[in-house]
C-alpha cells in the first residue's frame, strides 16, 4: 500500500511540480529573442514550499517503504543467505542512481538528447528540448511503480509469521542443524513504544556506537570525489554529452558486475572488503581525479601544444575513464560491505528497525560532508578577474584561486590519517560476536518472557550440540 500511494502521488503530482519549479510547458527558456533582436524575458517564480511539501510527503512514504524492504531481507532470507540481500540492494541502488540522477540529466539535456539520443533512437530533430522533461520522468516512474506493485499484490503471497504462543513459538525457534537462523520478532508482536525503547538500547551498546563513529566520519575524506569533481569538470568544460556516454557503458555495467564479484571474493568479510576499498579511495581516486580535472581544463586551454599527450583525445578519454571507472568500482565496493555487515549484525529483537536505524546513520554520515565541502569549496575558491579583450571578443582572465586542488591535499591526509586511527577500530568491530550487538532485553508480557527463555535455551542448546560435535 505505501508503495502504491508513492506511485499514485508521482503521477498525480508531476505537473504540480514542475508549476511550482517554474518548469511549466512553455516556460523553459526564459528568455526569447524577438524579431527585433531584442530579448523578452518572462518570469517564472519557484515554490520552494510547494515543492518542499511534496518531496516531505514522498519521501516519508518511501522512508516507510525501505523500512519495510529492510525487514524484508531479514525475513524473507535465512540468515545463512542474508549476504545475499545486500548484493540485490546495491544493485538497485546503482540501477536507480542511474536511472533517477545521471540517466535523467543525461535525457534532459538538449544538446546529449539531439546529439546522441535522437539519432540512436531513430526519433526527429528537436535541437531545443531534451528527450524528456521533468514532469514526464516523474510520472513515468511512478506509472513504473504502480505496475511493479501491482504485479506483487497479484503474484505474491507473504506468508503470516508464526504466531508467538503455544506450539508454533517452539517451531519458531526449533533447533536446526541445517540452518542456524534466528527468529523474528515483529513489531506488531512488541508494540511501537517497546520498538523505540529497543532502538534506544541498541545506541547505548558500544559496538553501535563505535559503528556510529565510523559511518559518520569516514566520508569527509572522500566528498571532493563524491560531490564536487564532477560539477568542477562541468566548470571546467566537460559537457553534459561526456557525462551522458559515460553513465550507460562505466557506471552503470561496474554497479552491477561490482557487488556480485565482491560477495564471491570477499566472502564473510564484509568489513575486510571495505577497508580495501576505502584505502584506495583515499589515495589513488583523488590522484586520477585531480589529473582528470587537469586534462578537462587543458583540453579547453590552448596554453599547450597540439602534439602534447595532455591535449590528445585518447589521453583525455583515458583520464575521464578511469576517475569515474575506479570511483564507481570503489564506492559500489563499500556500499556492498556496509549492506553486508548491517544484515549480519542485526538484533533479531528489532530487525528492519534496526537496519533502519544503522543506515541512516550512513547516510547522515555522507550528507553532513557533502554540505561542508560545498561550503569550504564556495568559500575558499576566489575568482579570477577578467577584462575583455580588444580584438576577438575574448576575455584574459587573471588571478584567482581555486580552492579544488588545495582541499582535495587535505582530505586525501584526512583519509590517511582516518585510516591510521580507525583502521584498527574496524577491525576489532569485525571480530566481536553476534551477542556484541544485541540487547537482550526482556519485555514485562508473559508470553514474551516465554518466548525469549525458549529462545536462549534452545540457543544453549544448540552450542551444546556443536560443542558435542566439536569434541
Amino acid at each position: 500500500p505505501v508503495q502504491a500511494l508513492a506511485g499514485m502521488l508521482m503521477v498525480c503530482g508531476a505537473n504540480f511540480v514542475e508549476q511550482q519549479l517554474g518548469l511549466e510547458s512553455g516556460s523553459l527558456a526564459a528568455v526569447s529573442s524577438s524579431e527585433g533582436g531584442e530579448a523578452a524575458t518572462t518570469t517564472h517564480t519557484m515554490n520552494v514550499k510547494g515543492v518542499t511539501m511534496f518531496f516531505i510527503a514522498l519521501y516519508f512514504l518511501m522512508a516507510t517503504q525501505d523500512i519495510a524492504v529492510d525487514g524484508w531481507a531479514l525475513t524473507m532470507l535465512s540468515k545463512r543467505n542474508r549476504g545475499r540481500g545486500p548484493v540485490c540492494n546495491s544493485i538497485g541502488q546503482n540501477l536507480g542512481y542511474f536511472i533517477s540522477f545521471v540517466g535523467f540529466l543525461a535525457l534532459n539535456d538538449a544538446e546529449s538528447s539531439e546529439t546522441l539520443w535522437r539519432p540512436l533512437l531513430g526519433l526527429p530533430s528537436n535541437p531545443n528540448h531534451g528527450l524528456v522533461t521533468l514532469g514526464g520522468f516523474i510520472k513515468s516512474m511512478g506509472i513504473f511503480m504502480l505496475a511493479i506493485t501491482t504485479f506483487v499484490a497479484l503474484f505474491k503471497r507473504e506468508t503470516k509469521p508464526p504466531s508467538s504462543t503455544g506450539v508454533n513459538k517452539k517451531k519458531r525457534f526449533s533447533v536446526d542443524d541445517d540452518d542456524d537462523d534466528d527468529g523474528e520478532l515483529d513489531a506488531s508482536e512488541i508494540g511501537l513504544k517497546e520498538t523505540y525503547h529497543r532502538l534506544w538500547a541498541v545506541c547505548q551498546l558500544p559496538a553501535v556506537r563505535w559503528l556510529f563513529v565510523i559511518l559518520l566520519t569516514y566520508r569527509l575524506p572522500t566528498a571532493l570525489s563524491d560531490n564536487v569533481k564532477f560539477l568542477k569538470g562541468v566548470e571546467f568544460g566537460l559537457s553534459k554529452s561526456t557525462t551522458a556516454l559515460l553513465s550507460p557503458t562505466v557506471i552503470l555495467p561496474l554497479g552491477i558486475a561490482v557487488p556480485i564479484l565482491a560477495a564471491k571474493i570477499w566472502h564473510g568479510h564484509p568489513l575486510r572488503q571495505f577497508m580495501t576499498a576505502y584505502k584506495i579511495r583515499v589515495t589513488l581516486v583523488p590522484l586520477l581525479d585531480v589529473l582528470m580535472l587537469l586534462v578537462i581544463k587543458q583540453q579547453q586551454s590552448a596554453a599547450l601544444s597540439s602534439s602534447s599527450i595532455m591535449n590528445s583525445r585518447g589521453f583525455f578519454w583515458f583520464a575521464i575513464v578511469a576517475s569515474t571507472g575506479l570511483q564507481t568500482i570503489v564506492n559500489s565496493l563499500q556500499f556492498n560491505a556496509q549492506m553486508t555487515f548491517f544484515a549480519s549484525r542485526v538484533d533479531p529483537a528489532i530487525g528492519g528497525s534496526y537496519m533502519t536505524l544503522l543506515n541512516t546513520a550512513g547516510n547522515l554520515g555522507g550528507t553532513w560532508p557533502s554540505s561542508l565541502t560545498m561550503l569550504l569549496v564556495g568559500k575558499l575558491t576566489t575568482p579570477p578577474t577578467c577584462t575583455p579583450t580588444t580584438t576577438g571578443g575574448g576575455e584574459v582572465c587573471t588571478g584567482g584561486r581555486d580552492a579544488y586542488f588545495p582541499l582535495q591535499c587535505v582530505y586525501s591526509v584526512l583519509g590517511v590519517v582516518w585510516i591510521i586511527l580507525m583502521g584498527k577500530k574496524v577491525r576489532r568491530l569485525a571480530e566481536l560476536p553476534d551477542d556484541a550487538w544485541r540487547t537482550h532485553l526482556l519485555d514485562s508480557d508473559e508470553s514474551t518472557h516465554s518466548l525469549l527463555n525458549d529462545y536462549d535455551d534452545i540457543e544453549a542448546a544448540n552450542t551444546k550440540r556443536k560443542d558435542e560435535k566439536a569434541e
